[in-house]
């Protein structure tokens, strides 16, 4: 863990999957699995350390355990969280020095569904 540029966590779990204090400064971490408030995969020392990155403010704010635990123990400032369209735009930037991690709660369809229809308008 204390090499490692990317931590994929895909999993239903409960209860977080490692000591968040052992990612280097320079890890990604990508967490997909669980998204009840709570369940999670990330603990409050990695998401504390990290920027965070979520698909929709509210959404995470409502499902993702992560997130949601991380604020209630005071880890984490729910005005930092990073809305991953603002990153994507320009319009907000990864700080260096710490690591990025992004919290989906299954949103990806929706996503999906904006690039292709981005993807059509662009061709007609």
């Amino acid at each position: 863990m204390t090499h490692a540029d990317l931590v994929a966590c895909c999993t239903t779990a409960r209860t977080p999957l490692f000591d968040g204090s052992l990612l280097p400064a320079t890890a990604t971490v990508v967490a997909v699995g669980s998204h009840e408030p709570e369940a999670r995969e990330v603990d409050e020392t990695a998401v504390a350390r990290s920027t965070v990155v979520v698909e929709a403010m509210s959404a995470a704010l409502r499902e993702a355990g992560d997130v949601v635990q991380a604020i209630e123990a005071g880890a984490l400032d729910p005005q930092s969280l990073v809305g991953l369209a603002d990153l994507v735009r320009g319009k907000a930037e990864l700080p260096p020095g710490r690591p990025r991690f992004f919290k989906s709660v299954g949103m990806a369809w929706e996503d999906l569904v904006v690039a292709a229809a981005h993807y059509e308008a662009a061709r007609a």
